[in-house]
């Protein structure tokens, strides 16, 4: 089993589903969709934009050149299998967990 990646990429990830988002707008939705367990700092959904931009989870789908560039960020199918692949692990892990619980002492 590969590495999980971190609950940040994918409340990402999961927030860029259905349209591109700004930073700004992936923010207020990660804490949305998390219910308050996930705060992204101002700066840190930024970084970890630009390392999702490295992996090829996201992509820019847009920018925006008005007074100010403002870009929207996009999921890759790359980020949508890695949501597949995040939900199959997470079914064998509490597969697992149910099984060990359930075992007689």
């Amino acid at each position: 089993m590969s590495k999980r990646q971190t609950d940040l990429t994918i409340y990402i990830l999961l927030a860029l589903l259905k349209e591109p988002l700004k930073g700004y707008d992936i923010s207020k939705e990660v804490t949305r969709i998390s219910e308050g367990e996930v705060k992204t700092l101002n700066a840190s959904p930024y970084a970890k934009l630009k390392k999702m931009l490295e992996l090829e989870l996201i992509e820019v789908a847009e920018e925006q050149n008005e007074s100010r560039r403002i870009v929207y960020y996009g999921i890759t199918e790359k980020g949508r299998k890695t949501i597949d692949e995040e939900l199959n692990k997470l079914e064998i892990l509490t597969s697992r967990i149910k099984k060990k619980v359930e075992e007689p002492v």
